[in-house]
């Protein structure tokens, strides 16, 4: 009898040292009668020496934004070096007429930038994401310029007048080359983040104008201009410490934004003063906001949790006065 409870309890014990790696997982997730099995995830590897150099694009550019880059720099030196090259030379005499210095900067900085753009990406690859994020960029460093040359000239009389231009050229491509230069050995910025900097950029927009008018003031144009530059770069800060989906950056942007801009058209419409409209609109953001975190926060579902099942040989004290022992299996279950 003592033989054949030793055979048991050895056996019990292979039995359970055998099974104490399984682990079970809610419906759907674990082999068996419980559901198929996952598969498991691998993460992508970067490419190694041995691997080779990463393949080319297309024979005129590295990298699949490489042409969306190179546009976007023909476009800048199209629109700043006309700016600059009018700002040298004599306005003409027809308002419609184009001056000589407009067209000569405009095809110097459109052949310039452009240039230089399409040498960029021809030897550097450059991801479709981080391309809109070099262009966004892009526009609101020219825009940033602008302001801040607007904001010298409240302080500083006798300014020369190509200065807008040249702080505007200097902004775009400080703008435009940052996120290269951030991006420099990435394969590509995340579509997320994208979202995340320009909704940063237009909340901030929007809150300095409607903040600006609440406030029974004119309309300053420094801070209009480089508040999108600022946004970006606020943007691009939150988007490097968490990562939101670009549908919650959708929809805390444009719910809010599209409430405020209705309420402060018909506000306008009713013949009320910006002021008040700017006020009104302000308080509808901030109430879409609200109810927006409430019933998102309200339809997310929780996350199953899980459960860990690990047979064992469970001991037991037996008898009147614990005078045996009982040997049996169990389970232990954790959650």
């Amino acid at each position: 009898m003592t033989a054949k409870l030793g055979s048991l309890v050895v056996l019990l014990l292979l039995l359970s040292s055998g099974a104490s790696a399984q682990i079970v997982r809610p419906m759907g997730e674990t082999p068996g009668e419980l559901g198929p099995a996952a598969p498991d995830r691998t993460e992508p590897q970067p490419p190694t020496a041995a691997q080779g150099p990463r393949s080319r694009f297309s024979l005129l550019s590295a990298g699949r934004g490489g042409p969306l880059f190179a546009f976007s720099q023909i476009v800048d030196g199209l629109v700043v070096g006309a700016a600059i090259g009018a700002s040298i030379t004599s306005s003409p005499s027809s308002p419609l007429a184009l001056s000589l210095g407009a067209y000569l900067g405009a095809l110097a900085g459109g052949v310039g930038l452009g240039g230089l753009g399409v040498l960029l990406q021809y030897f550097q690859p450059i991801g479709l994401v981080a391309a809109g994020a070099a262009t966004l960029g892009l526009g609101v460093g020219a825009l940033s310029g602008l302001g801040v040359a607007l904001l010298l000239e409240g302080f500083v009389s006798g300014l020369p007048a190509v200065l807008p231009g040249v702080l505007a050229l200097a902004g775009s491509q400080i703008g435009a080359l940052v996120p290269l230069a951030l991006l420099w050995t990435a394969e590509d910025l995340d579509p997320s983040e994208l979202a995340m900097m320009a909704a940063a950029s237009l909340w901030l927009t929007a809150a300095v104008g409607l903040v600006n008018l609440s406030i029974g003031r004119p309309l300053v144009a420094p801070a209009l201009l480089i508040a999108p530059a600022v946004g970006m770069a606020a943007g691009g800060l939150v988007a490097a410490l968490t990562r939101v989906s670009s549908g919650e950056v959708f929809r805390y942007t444009a719910l809010p934004l599209g409430v405020g801009a209705a309420t402060f058209f018909i506000g306008g419409l009713l013949g009320g003063s910006p002021q008040i409209a700017a006020i009104a609109s302000l308080s509808m953001i901030a109430l879409t906001v609200l109810t927006t975190g409430l019933v998102s926060f309200a339809t997310t579902a929780p996350a199953p949790a899980e459960v860990t099942l690990l047979p064992t040989i469970s001991v037991l004290p037996a008898g009147r006065a614990s005078e045996g022992v009982a040997v049996g299996p169990a389970a232990l279950v954790r959650f």
